[in-house]
């Protein structure tokens, strides 16, 4: 189609054209609230940048009061892209920290409080706290904070918690967690967690701030809302008092960040939470994986007693899954560099390990055979991509090498899903490669293919 007659197009059949009957019924919710579960390779980003340029070209919504949130700034950019692909209006896209960040700093400063707090990153966390309890551990003490304060737990509330927290409690935690918060006080700083909190007080004291931040907003979209935090949820809430439109979009069975505090809980709940009446719609076909894929993914899900969304294929391939089980890591890692140097130069590949010790094993075996390999977490590029699992979260290739080391690893539904995450990042060859334990991910791998 020419560019003169795509643009005599109306708005609707420009930008729906490519998309399917739910996909084109989400896309046409424009009041109220709508509740997106998006299956993995759904066309969950295209159907709600459609469903926004849609409002926007049609002058439903007002572009400097519309916004879309997502959870990484990789997320934001595909947001933005699409959206400038899609109409000339502009509308703020932004991730859940920094606009939270912006949202504090513009409030603080109007409120005339006390100056602004310098922000601490974790490494500077960690650092403070190695030199105040050195015979305690760092990681595990900030986990443990950010956990809490992403759950709205405070100090006092820690023994009638402490039955949720996703990990034991180091003994002595509540009185470093207090001295910590101490010396950031005294130092004039903040974390990344105290953004939502110190924004939280605020809009909870000042009906100024209230009133300032639902002016600021008639159309909210937020992305991957199966990983939101209580403190998230409870800035949202703020954020959309006063708006017509609220779209929340997400899949429960990708909720994978439940050690930071994030919980699907309120995705499968949002009605009530936002503006009426309330929408939810379903996606349930996979545009990204071959049928085989989609079969082994969903016999991942399908023991469990949660009800997730099971994927429907829409692709006519079939694709392949192999699983290959070893004794020993070093026997599995020379198995994937193998796989990985055999390697169909024209697609894309990566090798995806539930832990970063397991891949520095990988390269050195990658390395050995002269396969060149980059790292997803470290902005390097070309050949093999290596990647944790969390990290790949949202991205695809045509095969994934899926390696199941000898971590030791929490006993819940949320490994489950880490494992159903994996391979829906598959497009047409999956190979697992692991070592049977009933302490890794292998524990819920389908006994066929």
């Amino acid at each position: 189609m020419g560019l003169e007659k795509e643009k005599k197009m109306k708005p609707e059949a420009r930008l729906l054209s490519s998309l399917d009957p739910c996909q084109k019924e989400a896309a046409k919710q424009r009041e109220g609230t709508l509740c997106l579960i998006a299956g993995a390779g759904s066309g969950k980003t295209m159907t709600v940048t459609s469903r926004i340029a849609l409002a926007l070209e049609e002058g439903a919504w007002n572009p400097s009061k519309t916004a879309a949130i997502a959870f990484s700034n990789q997320a934001a950019l595909s947001l933005r892209s699409k959206l400038s692909s899609m109409t000339e209006k502009k509308i703020r896209v932004s991730t859940f920290h920094s606009l939270a960040f912006s949202q504090l700093r513009r409030l603080w400063s109007l409120l005339a409080l006390s100056p602004f707090p310098s922000l601490m990153e974790d490494k500077d966390c960690l650092l403070l706290l190695r030199r105040s309890f050195p015979l305690l551990s760092a990681p595990r003490l900030l986990s443990a904070i950010k956990w809490a304060k992403s759950s709205l737990v405070s100090p006092d509330e820690l023994e009638e918690a402490r039955g949720f927290f996703p990990f034991s409690l180091p003994s002595g935690f509540k009185e470093a967690w207090e001295k910590y918060e101490r010396m950031k006080s005294e130092k004039g700083a903040m974390d990344f967690d105290d953004i939502f909190l110190l924004l939280l007080r605020i809009l909870k004291s000042s009906r100024e701030a209230r009133q300032m931040v639902s002016r600021s907003f008639e159309s909210v979209t937020v992305d991957e809302y199966q990983d939101v935090s209580a403190a998230q949820h409870a800035v949202l809430k703020f954020w959309t008092s006063s708006a017509e439109s609220v779209c929340v979009v997400g899949d429960p069975s990708q909720t994978i960040y439940s050690f930071a505090g994030s919980s699907s809980w309120f995705l499968e709940h949002a009605k009530g939470d936002f503006p009426p009446p309330y929408r939810q719609i379903s996606l349930v076909s996979n545009y990204r994986s071959a049928r085989e894929i989609i079969r082994w993914a969903n016999s991942v899900l399908a023991p469990s007693s949660k009800k997730y969304v099971r994927l429907q294929p829409a692709l006519r391939s079939k694709g392949s899954v192999s699983k290959e089980s070893f004794s020993d890591f070093s026997s599995l890692a020379k198995r994937a560099a193998e796989l990985a140097q055999n390697r169909d130069n024209e697609k894309s590949i990566a090798i995806l390990a539930r832990s970063r010790r397991d891949l520095e094993a990988l390269k050195k075996e990658l390395s050995s055979r002269s396969v060149p390999f980059s790292d997803l977490e470290r902005p390097q590029a070309g050949g093999v991509l290596l990647s944790t699992i969390h990290a790949a979260k949202g991205l695809e290739w045509d095969r994934v090498i899926l390696v199941i080391g000898t971590e030791k690893v929490e006993s819940s539904e949320e490994e489950r899903r880490i494992l159903y995450v994996a391979c829906t990042r598959a497009k047409e060859k999956l190979d697992v490669l692991f070592i049977p334990s009933c302490q890794n991910l292998s524990r819920f791998l389908p006994f066929s293919l």
